[in-house]
């Protein structure tokens, strides 16, 4: 996975979702991309997820690239997740040292919608070298 985007039509529910996907493989770049919907059980949208990477094994390419989880995590310490509206990260592959991501948190702006105010905060997790490994853009829910 290089490149992950998920936008949230309504708060995160512990109901069961119905996941509709849909997937574009292109063989000659080796690259797969898969929209995946989330729909309650009235039909409603309540989440879609976009990921695009490359549909090769993970060891083809070399160095292994840092866990989504670890980033989700990293925001869900940040933001209350009932008020995250979107999350975009982009995975780059050069990681020089093992271990977590360094985090640095800037926030980009504030502004307010049709109904709410929101603010887009950007996350940059930087290896043991100080290489770039991930970046983060989420946009949410202000106070």
């Amino acid at each position: 996975m290089d490149e992950v985007d998920i936008v949230f039509f309504a708060p995160p529910t512990t109901d069961a979702l119905t996941c509709r996907a849909r997937d574009d493989r292109d063989e000659a770049s080796g690259r797969l991309d898969r929209t995946l919907g989330y729909v309650d059980g009235i039909g409603r949208v309540v989440a879609e997820v976009f990921v695009s990477g490359s549909a090769r094994p993970a060891g083809e390419h070399g160095a292994s690239v840092p866990s989504a989880d670890e980033l989700l995590h990293s925001v869900a310490e940040r933001f209350d997740l009932a008020d995250v509206r979107r999350l975009r990260m982009r995975f780059y592959e050069h990681s020089a040292g093992p271990g977590s991501p360094i985090w640095s948190v800037t926030v980009l702006q504030r502004y307010r919608t049709d109904h709410e105010n929101v603010e887009e905060v950007a996350l940059v997790g930087t290896d043991s070298s100080g290489s770039v490994v991930v970046r983060a853009w989420v946009t949410a829910a202000a106070s």
